[in-house]
């Protein structure tokens, strides 16, 4: 059997007290094996200097200098690299240890190195073309990164590796959103890390603008921001907020969302303006499409002559057909395209949006290589907010960006039917979904141009007929869920009613011998009578409501406007007869328990008979806000239509 060799097992113990942080074992080997300290000791040829310095260990640093020989320049040895080629400080800038750092740097200058050589060292680049500031920065370390960018004055060189993408770029990937003030001073055109922001920034997505964020807590972000902590741990707080919110870890977490939001819109405000990708990925050479209105050409023209008329060959490319519904790798595809103002608009952040229409407003008529507009993405991606911002530019959007048809044919009325970009809404369920996408349509429909309503697009249909295609499974949910809602619902009305019913034949109390209630003159026998009666009158009026939606013929119209009415209605009928049973049931409680009788008995019997209405009310929550949407649309249309404006303007 082959005897190990010796160097090995010391490797070998070396690693595996690396592996254990048991850190004193190393220096014991070392102590007595200086030699191993210029020694690979990994298969990626980490020394034990790479090894000390990604662990961060400040101490073992200054234990392996002392084992130094005189031979053995400091310089030769942080300038060893590893397989993958980085040096001592390519690991340390890992750690966001500074005083790793500096000691190192400290070092050199005791051992006669000038500045200049500390430069060389940290411009020098592995094989990924990284230098140890850029992957500093890259990862979020900030105090790292100030202390190596405060050594090489210049970060130039070191703003970009090998493949192009820079340090920028991988920071917001990480959101690590605080920014060295010297990164304002790069003149370069970051247009992939404007584009990577647009869609990494889903601290954004909350709807929150900056108009959220307090004064003062906004003027402490800015100064977190220059010293490049905000966005990191809780040592970014100020120390008031830590003392006041170390003992709540939601009050700190909510803190620390601020500061990231804040950090974020700094951000986006510096990265604007060197953005110019609406202009560099704009599809100047098309032009606006014919409409196609189908068979009406049939009687004149063949087949091919009408799609000559309709279809525009670009110098770029040529046209070809496309299927209606793309598959999702090649959706995604297609959104990396985008520039990051149709990035922002396809995700709803209207900050971004906002702050690059600020600067380049002529960016709101971009086209992308798809032929679509920023109100076709909107549209297609249903981002309300977006929509809203854009209607606001009345003749921006009626003469340039409502009468586009994309390279599929698609008008935005097309995109509204389109389902490629449909991800669920945030109503309760598909009847209220299925109500959502009508709305939509019908609201979109208003902004397009009326002879554009019957254009036919690529696989000749109308947006009505793409609608219906493309909704027809979200249709066949949302019957089948009202209907079943409606069953469920008109029994436990049923219930309510035969239980209130029975309820007004017995009476509290009993009766006298002349057949008159004994409470009669009691103010809550009247209270019991009345909700008695308010209660079976809900629930019989509920089923009616109920049994009218089985009754209808739950196609698309229905689902516009009248099914959810009837649905609503039906809910807060029912809703009342049950606050009324349970209110009746109180009334009956208090006559037979007095308020004399103060005992924990009576206040349990109270609280029961309040507990079913609060459940009630906790488990409908959702449903209820549905309802509550669409009754507070009827009634504004109502209003807006029977009574004049000028009666509800306040004074």
């Amino acid at each position: 059997m082959m005897a190990e060799d010796p160097m090995e097992d010391l490797r070998r113990k070396t690693y595996q007290a690396a592996m254990n942080e048991d850190w004193d074992a190393m220096k014991n080997i070392f102590k007595n094996n200086a030699k191993l300290v210029l020694c690979p000791m990994t298969v990626d040829s980490d020394t034990p200097f790479h090894i000390a310095a990604y662990s961060g260990r400040k101490e073992l640093l200054q234990y392996l200098c002392d084992q130094l020989t005189p031979s053995n320049s400091i310089l030769t040895v942080l300038s060893q690299k590893n397989n993958h080629g980085n040096n001592t400080f390519h690991e340390v800038a890992t750690t966001n240890i500074v005083e790793a750092a500096k000691f190192l740097d400290r070092k050199l200058r005791e051992t006669g190195h000038g500045p200049d050589h500390l430069k060389k060292l940290l411009e020098d680049q592995n094989k990924l073309g990284e230098t140890p500031l850029y992957r500093a920065a890259a990862l979020g370390h900030t105090k790292m990164a100030k202390f190596l960018a405060k050594c090489v004055a210049d970060i130039s060189p070191h703003f970009r590796r090998n493949d192009g993408v820079s340090m920028l770029h991988l920071a917001v990937l990480g959101q690590h959103f605080g920014l060295p003030d010297y990164m304002e001073d790069v003149d370069d055109d970051d247009d992939d890390e404007a584009q990577t922001t647009s869609s990494q920034m889903k601290d954004l997505e909350s709807g929150q603008s900056s108009k959220d964020v307090d004064d003062d807590e906004a003027q402490t972000t800015s100064s977190q921001m220059k010293d490049l902590e905000s966005g990191q741990s809780s040592n970014s707080l100020p120390k008031s907020k830590k003392r006041s919110s170390g003992k709540w870890s939601a009050i700190n977490e909510l803190w620390k969302m601020k500061v990231m939001h804040t950090s974020a819109l700094e951000l986006i405000k510096l990265l604007v303006k060197v953005d110019v990708t609406w202009k560099q990925f704009h599809n100047s050479k098309t032009e606006y499409r014919m409409i196609d209105i189908g068979n009406a050409y049939s009687l004149r023209d063949n087949t091919a002559q009408v799609k000559q008329r309709i279809v525009y060959i670009t110098t770029e490319e040529p046209s070809k057909s496309s299927t209606i519904r793309e598959d999702e790798t090649k959706e995604q595809s297609n959104q990396t395209s985008y520039s990051p103002l149709l990035i922002a608009a396809s995700n709803g952040i209207v900050e971004i949006f906002d702050n690059i229409l600020k600067v380049y407003p002529q960016g709101i008529e971009h086209i992308s290589k798809d032929e679509q507009n920023i109100l076709h993405v909107a549209i297609s991606h249903r981002q309300r907010e977006i929509f809203k911002r854009i209607k606001k530019m009345k003749m921006i959007m009626i003469n340039r960006l409502a009468s586009r048809i994309d390279n599929k044919g698609f008008t935005i009325l097309h995109h509204v039917a389109d389902m490629s970009n449909y991800h669920g809404g945030n109503q309760p369920g598909p009847a209220f979904q299925l109500q959502l996408e009508l709305k939509w349509f019908e609201r979109v429909q208003k902004i397009l141009p009326t002879h554009y309503v019957m254009h036919h697009d690529e696989k000749g249909m109308t947006p009505h007929e793409l609608f219906e295609t493309e909704h027809a499974e979200l249709l066949e949910k949302a019957q089948k869920w009202i209907k079943e809602t409606s069953q469920s619902y008109s029994a436990v009305a049923a219930l309510v009613a035969a239980v209130v019913f029975a309820a007004a034949y017995t009476i509290p109390g009993g009766n006298n011998s002349s057949g008159r209630p004994n409470f009669i003159y009691s103010p809550f026998f009247l209270f019991f009578t009345v909700m008695d009666v308010v209660s079976l009158a809900c629930s019989l009026t509920s089923i009616v409501m109920f049994l009218s939606i089985l009754w209808s013929p739950l196609e698309y119209e229905n689902f516009h406007k009248s099914l959810p009415w009837k649905l609503g209605i039906g809910f807060m009928l029912l809703f009342f007869s049950v606050t009324t049973t349970m209110l009746s049931f109180a009334a009956t409680i208090f006559l037979i328990l007095p308020f004399e009788r103060k005992t924990w008995t009576s206040i349990l019997i109270y609280t029961a008979s309040i507990l079913p209405l609060s459940l009630v009310v906790l488990m409908q929550i959702p449903l209820y806000a549905a309802f509550t949407n669409t009754l507070q649309t009827l009634i504004k249309k109502i209003v807006k239509r029977h009574f004049p404006l000028k009666l509800f303007l306040v004074s």
